[in-house]
């Protein structure tokens, strides 16, 4: 019986962790195949967009060390991701070498069953054969997000890290604003209590309040470890320094707001 990319990943028995990064797979890849140019690039290249994107959020994990993960997680972790993104017929070099070296990790761990163990050969020769792309979008399936109104994280963009503060849940995703924060230590609660909210980036003298609706950030803790909780049910900062806007807030998702945070810190740019 040939394998599945299907049957790769229910092998890997990641729980939370696969299911994060099949949805964050699915969530880049549908972005990138609904835009207007779509039917005149090449597979590749949407295959690089969508990457680069990914990569964004779950280099966090592939960059850790042993005080922030396990090697079996990350080894996990980079099995998943290769497995995902071949799946939607996107195939990333770097990242296959690492997950076929994951594949002797887990092995040689005894992680797995058997029946990957097994199976391995095939796995291999599955995530080094020519990805074929669907010829269907993947699906976007609606979430609710576990995280809460009063919580207080740290997001991590590249190697500086951010402050974020959860004002409510409205339609399954956390609304949040972030702390007046950024540097390259994540930030204590100590340090943040001190600190005023951010506002948007403008030209004039006036900031106004920054909002977000974040779709995609459902599992607490975040299996990818770029949103860390600090604290629970707390006050969030001061934000009367700032103007309002007309509507509440921006609708945007995990990748959008990554892409936004890095734009704003001209060392990531």
């Amino acid at each position: 019986m040939t394998i599945t990319h299907r049957n790769v990943l229910n092998h890997l028995a990641g729980g939370e962790l696969v299911e994060a990064i099949e949805s964050d797979v699915k969530r880049c890849a549908l972005w990138a195949r609904l835009s207007p140019d779509k039917a005149a690039r090449e597979p590749a290249e949407i295959g690089a967009e969508v990457i680069a994107t990914l990569m964004l959020r779950w280099q966090c994990i592939l960059d850790s060390d042993d005080s922030i993960t396990t090697p079996l997680y990350r080894h996990t972790t980079a099995l998943a991701l290769a497995t995902a993104l071949h799946q939607q017929g996107f195939h990333a070099p770097a990242l296959t070498t690492r997950a076929l070296a994951a594949i002797t990790a887990l092995n040689d761990a005894v992680a797995l069953s058997d029946h990957f163990h097994r199976k391995s050969g095939q796995i291999r020769a599955l995530l080094q054969s020519a990805p074929l792309m669907p010829a269907r979008r993947p699906p976007h399936k609606k979430s609710l997000t576990l995280w809460r109104a009063g919580d207080v994280a740290s997001v991590q963009v590249d190697d500086h890290f951010h402050a974020m503060y959860v004002l409510d849940v409205a339609h399954g995703a956390p609304i949040v604003e972030f702390y007046d924060y950024l540097e390259r230590q994540p930030p204590t609660m100590e340090t943040l209590r001190a600190l005023r909210a951010r506002g948007t980036p403008t030209s004039d003298e006036d900031s106004y309040l920054d909002r977000h609706a974040l779709f995609g950030l459902v599992y607490q803790p975040d299996p990818a470890h770029q949103f860390v909780l600090l604290a629970s049910a707390v006050d969030g900062p001061d934000n009367q320094h700032l103007q309002r806007h007309d509507g509440l807030y921006v609708v945007s998702d995990v990748f959008r707001l990554t892409q936004d945070l890095r734009a704003r810190n001209p060392a990531q740019q």
